[in-house]
């Protein structure tokens, strides 16, 4: 067999190799590129309820969604908090009881702001998921899945 021969096929595959990464960053700059092109802006959305629609006045409809924010925002809080708990092993089943007492209450907030929201209302299905993950995790407490 004869050096040369085996030289130009190296020579052969190192082009086809230089040609394909060519085309895969072409490729890749062409995906980039329509990425970052802004698109169409669409027409503004009008919000599933009239914010007067909530409550007695806008203040009680502007105050109940205040409410219903940082109820989930510290229910959210207080499922890290029990997370973290969980993974101190020095912490025993006794120590996460007041965290579960505090989900438990929260819960029962967030449910009364979400019953005096509409149904469609993004806030509401928000605070649907806040407490549905609450009650789970208090109930896997209460039936003994983290003693």
């Amino acid at each position: 067999m004869n050096i040369n021969e085996i030289g130009k096929i190296g020579g052969i595959e190192r082009k086809k190799a230089a040609k394909t990464k060519k085309k895969a960053a072409d490729g890749f700059l062409d995906l980039l590129r329509d990425q970052l092109t802004p698109l169409e802006q669409p027409e503004p959305t009008v919000p599933a309820a009239p914010a007067g629609a909530v409550g007695d006045s806008p203040a009680v409809a502007a105050k109940l969604r205040i409410d219903g924010l940082a109820l989930s925002e510290d229910a959210i809080g207080l499922l890290e908090s029990f997370s973290r708990a969980l993974a101190n092993l020095d912490l025993g089943a006794d120590d996460l009881q007041p965290l579960v007492e505090a989900l438990e209450n929260g819960t029962t907030s967030l449910l009364d702001i979400q019953d005096q929201l509409p149904k469609d209302d993004p806030l509401a299905r928000l605070i649907g998921r806040v407490a549905t993950v609450s009650l789970i995790e208090t109930e896997k407490y209460r039936r003994g899945d983290y003693s």
